[in-house]
């Protein structure tokens, strides 16, 4: 008698979507790195630039903290069974956006490193990007409530925590934490 195949035990997705914002954000710093080497100019842009870069990143915010966390409400009385990958779908769905509102500014600055020929534009744009996905992308524990609030606001349950964190709902895990 041959024993039954062990299923291996499957990695919650809170996992593969830091893994990808890391990895999103990791390629702001290849940016960087390869402007640095490619444009020889190293003083520092007009300053024009930093100013119209630090107002793209305050829109882009502003954005990020309206726009990006307007998801559908799941409906009340919708089984954990059917709530939970909606609220999956619906939180990957913001993150992509905000994403996107948030690397603005460092494609905006990558341009703008070619006009005004010097790398210190991306340098200042990546700064803003990377702190905009920190507070923004970065799928913390503070953000991962705010969507919930949101698809919770109602009268349904989403169960977003536990969908992220890959927890049956109504039990409870002490070893989740996250930030």
């Amino acid at each position: 008698m041959t024993p039954a195949p062990v299923a291996a035990p499957v990695a919650p997705p809170i996992r593969s979507t830091r893994i990808l914002v890391s990895t999103l954000g990791s390629a702001l710093v290849i940016f960087g790195i390869v402007l640095y080497l490619e444009i020889p100019g190293s003083d520092y842009p007009p300053l024009w630039v930093p100013l119209m870069l630090g107002a793209l990143a305050v829109i882009s915010h502003l954005l990020s903290r309206t726009l990006g966390f307007r998801v559908k409400p799941i409906p009340a009385g919708t089984l954990p069974a059917d709530a939970m990958p909606a609220a999956l779908a619906a939180f990957q769905g913001s993150l992509i956006l905000r994403f996107a509102l948030s690397e603005a500014v460092a494609i905006i600055a990558l341009v703008l490193s070619f006009v005004v020929a010097t790398w210190m534009t991306y340098l200042i744009g990546g700064v803003l990007a990377l702190i905009l996905f920190a507070v923004n992308v970065w799928p913390s524990t503070a953000l991962i409530s705010k969507v919930q609030q949101q698809l919770d606001r109602e009268g349904g349950q989403s169960h977003l925590t536990e969908a992220l964190f890959g927890i049956t709902p109504g039990t409870t895990a002490s070893a989740v934490t996250g930030s």
